[in-house]
């Protein structure tokens, strides 16, 4: 008994003393968690203005808690070509790509001494792909203001109202373009970017005369033919934009100028869309993108198959779509899971679902939707060197949408000044902006993807009593009194309302 009693003794001195050891480094753990980077990573712009190059630069920054006394940092880029760092942590950009900056400190806490390595990534990128990074923020941005309060299918063409926009942005004065920088995020550099991104955009794949991918983008500034307009700008305008000028007897025969816009739009899209878009007889200019896009699968790796779809209207069975399988695996945000399948031509349809528990506008906002589209790296292989690859499944569907963007951007707070008198290269009158029209068609079947989108920015002479509208509200949340009088102020009743 004794000797039992002796082993149990052994082995609680053992345990004790294994568990004090955890507890110790634990401790010790959190203590050398006592200093962090404030910014893991960074994104550096090389820019060119007038003929110089500016090449961007960043601060790395440490964070300490209270009683932490940093003794020496030292900094060291993987790749100085890319980026180098200075004895401050100052890192600047020398040429596009990505470096790992390794931080290495020492510091005391509590009388001490620690030690710690931390890893600041530099992504170094050209003044071009900083634009685009600000135009998918702005998609992201639009899409969310234009689905907020929509429960249904919906479907929209960021880029075609972007297009749109700089056109408008072209056309206007500096009150207008101030509201269109504020909206898209743009600097006023950025909208030289809109033409090389017009040319980058438009792609046509064919076999033996077939096209196999397509996808074209068109812009056109259309004007009254009855007003004198200065031609001379419209003509410079539209060849910066690769747009064509176009005119229509809007005033003078409006069914005829509808008729010859309902046209050109039903041509540029492919037939998708064909309707009356109703420009009045005040037109003075209207600034019309269209898009086109079609690509199919690859059909060696495609299949279909009925399975159950669950909506809020119940769950029915419907056409999956047996995407091919692509390497990287699923990845996942705050409320969202999402990967993606291509089309024969490289195209991307990425795919978000809400994680459970979530909603879909959470897993759709701006926020999560900057993250999964700046997502590049898959996670294609893991520590065991094992390679993946996932393949999408997804219902076929088809979804036609129409967003009144003059309503969500007024309603937003955006391009004010363009939906009042403005002063436009165009001509000596005073415009304003009277409506701006958004439809889309989107295609998802067997074969592949078709859809189309236009975006039409309709524009009037500004009326000589235009003035800007303020709006307020006066709420009466208390005790209040009232004065009910007749046409003439006669006093019928007076009182007060307390309860």
């Amino acid at each position: 008994m004794k000797k039992f009693i002796s082993v149990l003794l052994t082995l609680s001195i053992i345990l004790g003393a294994f568990t004090c050891a955890a507890v110790n480094t634990s401790a010790a753990s959190k203590k050398t968690a006592k200093v962090s980077l404030k910014n893991k990573t960074a994104v550096l712009v090389i820019s060119k203005k007038d003929g110089k190059t500016s090449y961007g630069s960043t601060k790395i920054t440490l964070k300490k808690a209270k009683g932490v006394k940093l003794i020496k940092t030292t900094f060291k880029s993987s790749k100085k070509a890319v980026a180098k760092v200075n004895k401050k942590g100052k890192v600047t950009a020398s040429k596009t790509g990505s470096a790992k900056i390794t931080v290495k400190v020492k510091y005391t806490f509590k009388k001490k001494s620690y030690k710690k390595s931390l890893s600041f990534k530099v992504s170094v990128i050209s003044d071009y792909k900083d634009f685009l990074r600000r135009l998918s923020k702005f998609s992201n941005k639009l899409y969310n203001m234009s689905a907020k309060d929509i429960n249904d299918n919906y479907t929209m063409s960021p880029v075609s109202v972007f297009m749109a926009l700089s056109m408008l942005y072209s056309s206007a004065d500096d009150n207008v373009k101030a509201e269109i920088k504020k909206l898209t995020g743009m600097k006023a550099s950025d909208f030289k970017y809109t033409a090389k991104l017009m040319k980058s955009l438009n792609k046509e794949y064919k076999d033996n005369d077939k096209v196999l991918c397509k996808l074209n983008l068109t812009n056109s500034i259309w004007y009254d033919s009855g007003e004198e307009v200065k031609t001379d700008a419209l003509d410079k305008i539209a060849k910066e934009l690769f747009g064509e000028v176009i005119d229509a007897p809007f005033k003078s025969n409006n069914a005829e100028a509808n008729k010859k816009v309902r046209d050109y739009i039903k041509d540029k899209t492919n037939g998708l869309i064909d309707k009356d878009f109703d420009l009045s007889d005040e037109t003075l200019f209207a600034l019309i993108n269209t898009l086109y896009f079609k690509d199919n699968w690859d059909a060696s790796d495609l299949s279909t198959k009925k399975m159950n779809f669950t909506s809020p209207n119940g769950t029915k069975k419907r056409e999956y779509l047996i995407g091919r399988y692509q390497e990287g695996r699923v990845q996942e945000t705050k409320h969202a899971r999402y990967f993606y399948s291509t089309t024969m031509h490289g195209y991307k349809m990425k795919l978000v679902l809400p994680k459970k528990g979530c909603t879909l506008k959470q897993a759709m906002s701006a926020s999560e939707l900057n993250k999964i589209n700046s997502r590049k790296d898959y996670k294609i292989t893991s520590k065991d060197k094992s390679r993946h690859y996932t393949r999408c499944i997804f219902p076929s569907f088809k979804v036609e949408s129409d967003t009144p963007l003059k309503d969500i951007f007024e309603a937003n707070g955006y391009l004010n000044n363009a939906f009042y008198a403005f002063d436009s290269p165009f001509t000596d009158e005073k415009l304003q902006v009277s409506d701006i029209a958004h439809s889309s068609v989107l295609d998802v079947n067997k074969k592949g993807i078709e859809g189309a989108a236009v975006t039409i920015i309709m524009i009037e002479k500004a009326s000589a009593l235009m003035e800007k509208k303020v709006y307020h509200d006066f709420t009466l949340n208390k005790n209040f009194g009232y004065i009910l009088t007749d046409p003439n102020d006669v006093v019928l009743f007076t009182g007060q309302i307390t309860k």
